[in-house]
């Protein structure tokens, strides 16, 4: 009863290898804060609020919007970054999105893997702007790269959003998962976009090691009995799973039943 009621946090069940502090999570990276003051509490990595974990080597995360708001004489901006030493943002359930109709905008890291991408949106005026389209009438998207920890967003505009202030004083950019996100004009106007959050996947694993390497030290071994260990690509690192007709979580003892 223990062990379950100390596995969740709110509404979002914490399973091994995370945990909540004391002996139940596996290593410091998978420590999970789970903040009392709010009701139902709610669990963070980091200043990350979490939404799901699964065993199967995936978190879901809330991230914050980037802006950048202009008026007549002066300009408002928070650029948010995001960084994870043990997780990796993935590839292909995320995007990284921009709206506005003066905007460019730059996503970049140095952490881990060095890269630079980004996109550019501009329109005349929304009734230019079609829904649900990203392809630089208002919107533009990018593919985030494979492997990386985290990410820095930058904005800039061409013309201050001079020629589009009424209807669009503000550019916005942020990662969301794909499915999680639909463009459409109205988030143009005003500047309630600001406070939008978005899902996004990250994988984990475990350790550094390839499976075969990680079972020369027993004692370490994340994987318990009936499951197997599969490598993470570049065998840096490795998850467990319940064997064939076997459900549960291979990191527990006696977790595939």
């Amino acid at each position: 009863q223990n062990l379950a009621a100390r596995g969740r946090c709110g509404d979002v069940i914490i399973p091994y290898p995370f945990g909540t502090g004391g002996d139940c999570n596996i290593t410091a990276g998978f420590f999970i804060n789970c903040d009392t003051s709010f009701i139902p509490h709610k669990p963070f990595l980091g200043d990350f609020e979490v939404i799901n974990i699964s065993t199967d080597g995936q978190l879901r995360a809330l991230s914050n919007t980037s802006y950048d708001c202009y008026n007549t004489s002066y300009r408002n901006w928070l650029f948010y970054d995001f960084r994870f030493f043990e997780f990796s943002i993935n590839n292909n359930k995320n995007m990284f999105t921009a709206i506005g109709c003066d905007t460019y905008t730059v996503v970049q890291d140095f952490y881990g893997q060095c890269y630079a991408t980004g996109c550019l949106s501009f329109c005349n005026n929304i009734t230019d702007v079609s829904n649900g389209s990203c392809s630089g009438i208002g919107c533009c998207q990018t593919s985030i790269p494979k492997d990386v920890r985290s990410y820095n967003i930058s904005l800039g505009s061409y013309g201050y959003h001079t020629d589009v202030l009424l209807e669009n004083p503000c550019s916005y950019a942020f990662v969301a998962e794909i499915d999680n996100y639909t463009f459409s004009a109205s988030d143009l106007r005003g500047s309630e976009f600001q406070r939008r959050q978005f899902p996004i996947t990250l994988d984990w694993k475990i350790g550094n090691t390839s499976c075969n390497e990680a079972k020369m030290n027993v004692s370490n071994f994340a994987c318990k009995e009936y499951s197997k260990c599969v490598d993470s690509e570049k065998n840096s690192g490795y998850l467990c799973k319940c064997l064939e007709g076997f459900v549960g979580n291979p990191y527990l003892p006696n977790g595939c039943q």
